[in-house]
């Protein structure tokens, strides 16, 4: 065993002193990298590859002869556990996207031992954060700057304006970060409960990523994604602007809300049109373009399948998606992979209770539950789905009492006066829903608006059982017990409550409390 890590140090030596790149281990983690004629910044988000499948006995010494072959090699990472043996994959990140993109053609189930095959895919790299419960009359330049202040290595930041008023904002922006770790740093850095900005406590977590298109595939992209409209604007203006841009026509127009899909006939006129209307005004509003970026079906198609309705994507959680985006990137094949690296799958931690970048999962996705953020996030979920589609704002309304003690107790009612679709085809009323005794006037909104978060995703499954066939007819057998009375088995109405057991105002149950 001496003779064998002799050999091994004596072979990492050789290819340190060949190629002259620095080999340090710390953290779990071998690194290979960078090259010493390396100037400037490093390589770009898209140029880092996951492989997996590594036999347990294989080092830098045979990797990074077959993975120089496809490019030049900025960093290669090898996992590695107390044994000195590798823990069965690595991360290679290449000087540009092109070079990542033929590895990733070329090598993946390359036969690095005899019948051993490697795996390798794009890893996730995700360097954004969604950032919630932001002053609403606050602009991108102001929230900029103030989170400027408080983290580094921002690089951009998206601050949707309200659909409805352009004065005000959304309440969240997403923040994009330089690296994967500056974005992790600053996470820790915004953790709720102990930064204010503007004396309120924002909401940080991770978002979403972005998918990661090949720059081949997006140079054939027809379709420009325009936003910042006003809801007045028609699809039929947006239209006439763009033709008279281009003196052309366009294929067609798709609007939702405040933004929209705009599809040519050729890459050239998509090219002209953002170049003369970027920035330019519709209908009183500065519009913002950009390339849209090609949909992933199988991940949509998986995502549709698990919703029931794919327009329910409120209620879709950032784990679900991201554990689809890793099954469809590497075909469940790398499941097995140890769990402390801030690669491929460490921008799941956002559902986790990782305490740093070098805990994060990069193996199995967590399971779907909620967390202390999502459920503070509901009244926020309710107020954007009742925008979305264009239902009644939620109305809430609150009563304090006292207990014997002298502390006080919340109990807050929330009421929709307008659910439609895609729900109802006939708009009725929710609520009013009751909450149980809570501490505080916040924790009973908190309360209020989660219980009428799933009322709708329980009418949600009664529509998606609705629209299935029915089931087959089961053999019937006679009774033996005499049945109950019909009154038992009513189905209860979430629209329109039996007044017996949703009573307004609402009576209290301890009558030792006193109201105030």
């Amino acid at each position: 065993m001496a003779e064998q890590g002799e050999c091994m140090t004596r072979k990492l030596l050789d290819l340190m002193q060949e190629t002259g790149y620095p080999l340090v281990q710390h953290n779990g983690q071998r690194k290979f990298g960078p090259p010493p004629d390396w100037v400037g910044p490093p390589p770009q988000k898209g140029c880092e590859i996951f492989i997996g499948k590594l036999p347990r006995e294989i080092f830098e010494d045979e990797l990074v002869p077959v993975f120089s072959k496809v490019g030049k090699i900025y960093e290669m990472r090898l996992m590695m556990d107390f044994s000195g043996s590798n823990r069965g994959y690595a991360f290679v990140t290449y000087s540009t996207k092109a070079e990542a993109s033929r590895a990733v053609k070329e090598l993946n189930g390359f036969e690095i031992r005899p019948r051993r095959h490697i795996g390798v895919v794009k890893s996730v790299d995700n360097c954004r954060l969604f950032v919630g419960n932001i002053p609403k009359t606050k602009t991108k330049e102001e929230v900029y700057e103030e989170l400027s202040k408080r983290v580094a290595g921002i690089v951009d930041l998206i601050l949707y304006k309200n659909c409805y008023d352009k004065r005000l904002n959304r309440g969240f922006a997403f923040v994009e970060f330089t690296s994967h770790r500056a974005a992790a740093m600053a996470r820790r850095a915004l953790v709720p409960g102990c930064v204010k900005i503007w004396d309120q406590e924002v909401m940080v977590d991770w978002a979403e990523p972005e998918p990661d298109i090949d720059d081949e595939q997006m140079q054939r992209v027809k379709v420009l994604y325009v936003r910042n409209f006003q809801i007045k604007t028609t699809p039929e203006t947006i239209q006439a602007v763009f033709e008279a841009a281009i003196n052309n026509q366009i294929e067609r127009v798709k609007k939702i809300y405040d933004y929209a899909f705009i599809h040519f006939h050729h890459r050239e006129h998509a090219e002209l049109a953002m170049r003369k209307l970027q920035n330019a005004d519709i209908d009183g509003s500065n519009i913002e373009i950009r390339w849209a970026k090609p949909v992933v079906r199988e991940i949509y198609r998986i995502q549709k399948l698990n919703r029931g309705n794919a327009k329910f994507n409120n209620s879709f959680n950032l784990s679900q998606t991201l554990w689809l985006h890793k099954q469809q990137l590497e075909k469940k094949e790398y499941m097995s992979s140890p769990k402390d690296d801030e690669g491929i799958g460490s921008a799941c931690a956002g559902e986790s209770s990782c305490g740093s970048p070098s805990e994060m999962n990069c193996s199995a996705y967590p399971q779907i539950t909620k967390t202390k953020e999502q459920y503070s996030l509901a009244p926020a979920k309710l107020d954007s789905m009742c925008k979305r589609y264009m239902w009644a704002p939620p109305v809430y309304n609150y009563q304090k009492y006292l207990d014997p003690s002298g502390a006080e107790i919340w109990i807050g009612r929330v009421e929709l006066p307008h659910i439609g679709m895609p729900l109802l085809s006939i708009p009725r009323r929710l609520g009013p829903l009751a909450t149980r005794p809570c501490m505080s006037m916040q924790q009973a909104h908190i309360e209020a608006a989660d219980s009428a978060l799933q009322v709708i995703k329980m009418l949600k499954a009664d529509l998606i059982q609705q629209s299935m066939p029915p089931p087959p007819m089961a053999p019937v057998y006679p009774t033996i017990m005499s049945p109950m009375p019909s009154c038992v088995n009513l189905p209860y109405d979430y629209i329109n409550p039996p007044p017996a057991l949703y009573p307004r105002p609402m009576p209290v149950t301890m009558p030792i409390w006193r109201s105030v």
